[in-house]
């Protein structure tokens, strides 16, 4: 019996390996910071539906992120540079591709619309404008209400 169990003992023994691997490493990912360039108002059949901020890394088209937000300046998607519409869903960690097409198209996508989108570039906050004529600033979506409050959206 003494036999049996030191037998069983060693042949549990012999049997344990341990095996080494290597643990797969991703690349670390790549910051890019860009610079608030353009903001147009997107309107369709008189109505401001939201509006379309344009952040450019180098000036190159393809560094270009158009991020769409609605009239409370909730972002609710993106266009890349290269025309490619996102729409966020709320609890996916991915956006979800809407088409592709021109940034008015990308924008109607996004924000919903039923009928065609015109864009009116805003001023900067400086007061200059990018090209067209003067159009109104929006007011950021933290800066009161002028009768006071939340800003609602209607």
């Amino acid at each position: 019996m003494k036999l049996l169990l030191v037998s069983a003992a060693i042949l549990c023994a012999a049997s344990c390996r341990t095996v080494a691997s290597a643990v797969a490493s991703s690349p670390l990912p790549e910051v890019r910071v860009g610079t608030h360039e353009r903001t147009w108002e997107v309107r369709s059949s008189g109505e401001t539906l939201g509006f379309v901020v344009l952040f450019q890394e180098r000036g190159l088209v393809r560094d270009s992120l158009y991020l769409v937000r609605n009239r409370i300046h909730q972002d609710l998607g993106l266009i890349d540079g290269l025309g490619r519409a996102f729409r966020y869903v709320p609890h996916c960690e991915e956006p979800v591709w809407v088409g592709s097409g021109t940034i008015a198209a990308g924008a109607r996508e996004i924000l919903g619309a039923e009928q065609e989108c015109d864009l009116l570039e805003l001023a900067q906050p400086d007061g200059s404008l990018h090209g067209g004529s003067p159009v109104p600033v929006a007011r950021p979506a933290d800066s009161p209400a002028s009768e006071g409050g939340l800003a609602q959206p209607r």
